[in-house]
């Protein structure tokens, strides 16, 4: 059998259904309304709830989903943070920062250190792309 699976929309992770299918059988595990299905020759020959195990699985897609979101969202953030970095080293290299420019600019690269340890650590940490 050969798995294929409807991808959720890269803007924000969304629940999805997967189906298995061979020749004669489809299977079918739709992740919204968290409803096994099976189909023999285009029959429908067993539907029910998912067990604990599909729901632990969808589960986890959900959130490995999310997670690779949150990590698109802090590169995207991080390439930025790059281009602003710049510009104010230039700055300081002109002699045009001033004292509320440096403490600002420190607030700036705290944020953007936690951004990079969650990038570089991941896991649960990409749960959200700010300090929560």
């Amino acid at each position: 059998m050969t798995p294929t699976e409807s991808e959720p929309a890269s803007d924000s992770p969304a629940p999805y259904t997967t189906e298995v299918r061979d020749a004669s059988i489809v299977e079918q595990w739709d992740v919204p309304s968290r409803i096994y299905r099976r189909y023999e020759c285009g029959q429908l020959v067993e539907q029910r709830p998912f067990t604990d195990a599909e729901n632990a699985s969808a589960d986890q897609a959900i959130a490995d989903d999310a997670r690779r979101a949150t990590q698109v969202a802090l590169l995207e953030r991080a390439r930025e943070d790059l281009a602003a970095n710049q510009a104010y080293l230039d700055a300081v290299a002109s002699g045009g920062v001033t004292i509320d420019d440096a403490m600002a600019q420190v607030a700036e690269l705290t944020r953007q250190a936690l951004g990079f340890v969650r990038l570089t650590v991941g896991g649960n940490l990409l749960d959200h792309t700010d300090g929560g």
